[in-house]
């Protein structure tokens, strides 16, 4: 029997090809479980799968044949340094999509402002949060109003997006309505999937990738 070797370079294309897939597969859904670990659980199960997310990437790219071939490791510890700063920022537009989708079976009430409560980091940057009550209800379930960019003072009138079961904080229908943290999730992580598959592909300069009119009987 004989098999070129283009043949042989086809077929190891693809087997390359569904590892990288299920590599992506799999960070995909521990990706998903960070959100939901970070939404309904706590931020201990969260940390704990985006470590095995970082431990993904390193062991399913090593496995694909590069960037783990480096011998300083240089390009290694980058694909994990960009692993973790796009997890990162992936897990925070994740969530807020996840408590959008949430909101987007809750309904609309008009609430009174009773505190604000003004936090300032060490970085100087404040965040102001509003507690609501609406009337004949009480407060409003979920914690208090956390508005991107708007600004209240107790008294004001405001309507808002609420969930009933209390399960994610009230916003602002507009906020509520916004698909911009789905798509930056979404897009986050699709270029991180994109990288892996550029970086991990196989080295055309390598003696098994390249392709040659002669042939190899294999007995």
């Amino acid at each position: 029997m004989t098999v070129s070797r283009d043949d042989r370079t086809t077929r190891t294309g693809n087997g390359w090809l569904r590892r990288a897939l299920a590599l992506i597969g799999i960070l995909t859904c521990l990706f998903i479980g960070v959100v939901l670990a970070n939404v309904y659980v706590g931020n201990l199960l969260a940390f704990v799968l985006g470590f095995l997310y970082l431990m993904a990437v390193g062991v399913g790219v090593s496995k694909l044949g590069a960037p783990g071939s480096d011998p300083g490791f240089k390009a290694f510890g980058a694909s994990l340094a960009l692993a973790f700063l796009v997890l990162l920022m992936a897990t925070g537009a994740g969530a807020d999509a996840w408590h959008n989708m949430v909101l987007s079976s809750g309904r609309d009430v008009h609430a009174v402002v009773v505190t604000e409560h003004v936090e300032k980091s060490s970085r100087g940057s404040t965040t102001r949060t509003y507690t609501l009550v609406s009337r004949g209800e009480g407060t409003v379930p979920g914690g208090p109003l956390k508005p991107d960019s708007e600004r209240f003072k107790p008294g004001d009138t405001v309507t808002v997006r609420m969930d009933p079961a209390g399960r994610v904080a009230p916003k602002l229908p507009g906020e509520a309505d916004s698909p911009a943290s789905l798509w930056l999730a979404i897009g986050l992580n699709a270029g991180f999937a994109l990288i892996l598959l550029w970086f991990a592909r196989p080295d055309p300069r390598s003696p098994n990738s390249q392709s040659s009119p002669s042939l190899e009987h294999i007995k």
